[in-house]
């Protein structure tokens, strides 16, 4: 399998919604559930395909890709706009008017896309060689003037002859990984129907833009903007701190391995007495292995005996206790944090712990998701390990005409270089299973490698 080379940029442009779309220029406020990711990276997301038929070449495939990315920002259109991000005290806000674009790098390289498709650790320097940046909000703010940032950016690379990959990355302040996986499927189904020459109409739901249905009645926004306001820019960017001697490798979770750790957490809460966990999905069965995987290649980090932390983000369509459309244009959703004694997870019955700490969270947050909505951000500064993505969320369908993707990728930093960020996703080959994205050192991917294996086949005997 070919090592992959460097990326040699053939193209930069811009694409717009159509010239004769009739947009009216908006200014969409920030809400509270939106504000808070101004203080986070971006986050990007890669999907790898195989070359289509010999038929198509892959100058058509970019440009039947440009063409259905326009069509599709006619429905997305804030994609294409910026955040206004003005002084004390006008508030942040997704502007658009005519003319404004998505940025689109057109790259090529000589390497095999089959070294990206595969689960085994993978520079993460290479990754990101395929993602386009964008300037973090925290960066792009004149301490005098204020600023804007793009919305979002698209990368085309093309693998020789083996396959291409879209890389897209988003402002998390934007819009959360629900409203952009429906403008992934979206895009999708307009190029697919655009290659079919059929009349586009499969994608029926239109964007709701309207924030008025993201009611603020503990006055979090008021919360959140004081503390964005009172900030300095001193977050260094994502692209600049990466260590690129990272490594990325993918996991899997079937469903017959998660009913096992089910049934492991549920079998050691009887032998010690226990009630099981409040909640023991498989979710929390999922998040519960790798936390305890992550924490024992850790142990020689020192935590001091200390709490450590694990976050998540939790859906609030359906938590939130009033109705809000399924597809509104935004963030909804919450955070969630979970507390343990280091002593406890490196202990015999750790995942029991663990699974105790995720399950509870998770009812307190179906009770009431924005209690103790006012700590979030300082809270999120303690973490230890920051899940991102939802196995609900599921890309291996996506097919813009030639080709259902081989591979997804998530991507994201944490501003201080000292949180595990891992990805959870449906799972391509497993119905019912688990995607697990881990980002590590070499030397710590391998020690982590052999935990979650070795201990799956524990399970087993």
């Amino acid at each position: 399998m070919a090592v992959p080379s460097e990326v040699k940029i053939l193209e930069r442009c811009h694409i717009s919604p159509p010239p004769d779309s009739i947009i009216p220029p908006i200014s969409l406020p920030l809400t509270f559930l939106d504000i808070p990711w101004l203080f986070y990276p971006s986050y990007q997301t890669l999907f790898f395909f195989q070359k289509p038929s010999q038929k198509t070449t892959m100058a058509t495939v970019i440009i039947h890709l440009k063409q259905s990315l326009s069509i599709t920002l006619n429905r997305f259109y804030p994609l294409a706009g910026k955040i206004s991000l003005p002084l004390s005290p006008e508030e942040p806000h997704i502007v658009y008017t005519k003319g404004d674009s998505v940025s689109v790098t057109i790259g090529e390289t000589n390497g095999s896309i089959g070294y990206f498709c595969g689960d085994h650790a993978k520079s993460v320097a290479n990754i990101y060689s395929l993602l386009p940046q964008l300037p973090s909000p925290s960066m792009s703010r004149d301490t005098h003037l204020g600023g804007f940032v793009p919305i979002m950016g698209v990368q085309i690379t093309v693998f020789g002859d083996s396959g291409y990959s879209v890389g897209v990355t988003v402002q998390h302040a934007a819009c959360d990984e629900r409203t952009f996986d429906q403008f992934m499927k979206c895009w999708a189904l307009v190029c697919k129907s655009f290659l079919k020459k059929d009349c586009f109409s499969g994608f029926k739901s239109t964007p709701w833009f309207d924030r008025s249905v993201i009611l603020d009645n503990d006055l979090l926004k008021t919360v959140f903007l004081k503390q964005w306001w009172n900030s300095l820019s001193y977050f260094k960017d994502s692209h600049e701190e990466r260590d690129h001697k990272m490594v990325k490798s993918t996991f899997a979770l079937s469903s017959l391995d998660i009913n096992m750790i089910k049934n492991h957490i549920l079998k050691k809460c009887k032998m010690i007495n226990e009630d099981p966990p409040l909640h023991l999905s498989p979710y929390v069965s999922a998040c519960s292995y790798i936390w305890i995987c992550l924490i024992k290649v850790q142990e020689t980090l020192n935590f001091e005996g200390g709490p450590l932390y694990l976050g998540f983000n939790a859906g609030g369509i359906t938590r939130l206790g009033y109705d809000i459309p399924s597809n509104y244009f935004g963030n909804c959703i919450a955070f969630g944090r979970c507390e343990v004694l280091e002593s406890e997870l490196v202990g015999e019955d750790g995942v029991v712990y663990a699974a105790r700490s995720v399950g509870k969270e998770i009812k307190r947050l179906d009770k009431d998701v924005l209690g103790g909505g006012d700590r979030w951000i300082c809270d999120w500064d303690e973490l230890n390990i920051r899940v991102l993505g939802s196995p609900k969320v599921d890309s291996y369908g996506m097919d813009f005409g030639w080709g259902k993707v081989e591979k997804v990728e998530k991507m994201s930093s944490d501003k201080h270089g000292r949180v595990n960020v891992i990805s959870l996703s449906g799972c391509k080959n497993l119905k019912g299973g688990i995607e697990i994205g881990v980002v590590l050192s070499m030397d710590q991917m391998s020690a982590f490698t052999s935990v979650f294996n070795n201990g799956l086949l524990e399970l087993e005997s």
